[in-house]
C-alpha cells in the first residue's frame, strides 16, 4: 500500500515539473536605432540557449518557477552594410566580448488566454562584459511542443560601457543615437 501511495504522489508531482526548452529554427532578433543619418537596424536568426518551466502553469496567472539562459552571438547581427557592422562589432568588443547573455530570474504570468500568456519578466543582461538588472513584459505561446517568446525593451548603449559609434563621412561625422530596441522572438522546442 505504501509503495502504491508514493507512486500515486510521484506521478501527480509529475504535471509541476519544469520541462527544458532549447532554442530552435526561427527565432529572430533585431536591434533598432537612429543616428544623425538615417534610422538603423541590425538582425540575427541566431539565438542560443534553454528555459527550464512548467508549460502548463503559463496557463494561468501567477509566479512561476523558471530559469533561462539566452545568447546572441554579436558576431551574428548583421545590416547589410559591410562597413556598419564593422564599426557596430567594434564598439560592441566582439573580439573579446562575443555574445549578448540574457539570464532569467523571474517570470509572472498576468493574464492568460488559451495558448497565449501575457508576462512581466525580470534577469541581467549582459552587453559588452556589464551586466544590468532588466525588467520586462513578453508574451509566451505554447503549440505543438514549442514555445515562443516575444518582447523588446529599449537600453541605452551607454549603460554597458559601449560609446555610440560616430564613423567618420567626408561631409562630417554621423552621431549614433545611445538608445537601442532590442526586439525578439524566440522559438524553444523540447
Amino acid at each position: 500500500m505504501k509503495k502504491a501511495i508514493i507512486l500515486l504522489v510521484l506521478l501527480l508531482a509529475l504535471p509541476a515539473m519544469a520541462e527544458t526548452y532549447k532554442s530552435k529554427f526561427g527565432s529572430s532578433v533585431k536591434l533598432d536605432g537612429d543616428s544623425s543619418v538615417h534610422k538603423w537596424k541590425v538582425e540575427s536568426k541566431l539565438i542560443g540557449g534553454t528555459i527550464d518551466v512548467n508549460a502548463a502553469a503559463l496557463g494561468k496567472p501567477g509566479k512561476l518557477d523558471a530559469k533561462a539562459t539566452v545568447f546572441i552571438p554579436v558576431r551574428s547581427l548583421k545590416s547589410g552594410k559591410k562597413r556598419m557592422d564593422e564599426v557596430m562589432h567594434a564598439a560592441m568588443n566582439a573580439a573579446k566580448h562575443s555574445k549578448i547573455e540574457f539570464t532569467l530570474s523571474e517570470i509572472t504570468v498576468k493574464a492568460a488566454k488559451g495558448t497565449l500568456s501575457q508576462c512581466d519578466s525580470k534577469g541581467t543582461l549582459k552587453i559588452n562584459g556589464k551586466i544590468k538588472p532588466i525588467s520586462m513584459p513578453i508574451t509566451v505561446s505554447r503549440a505543438g511542443g514549442k514555445l515562443t517568446v516575444k518582447g523588446n525593451i529599449t537600453v541605452k548603449m551607454s549603460d554597458f560601457g559601449i560609446k555610440p559609434p560616430s564613423p567618420k563621412l567626408p561631409s562630417g561625422n554621423i552621431v549614433t543615437k545611445d538608445e537601442v530596441k532590442i526586439t525578439f522572438s524566440w522559438v524553444t522546442g523540447k
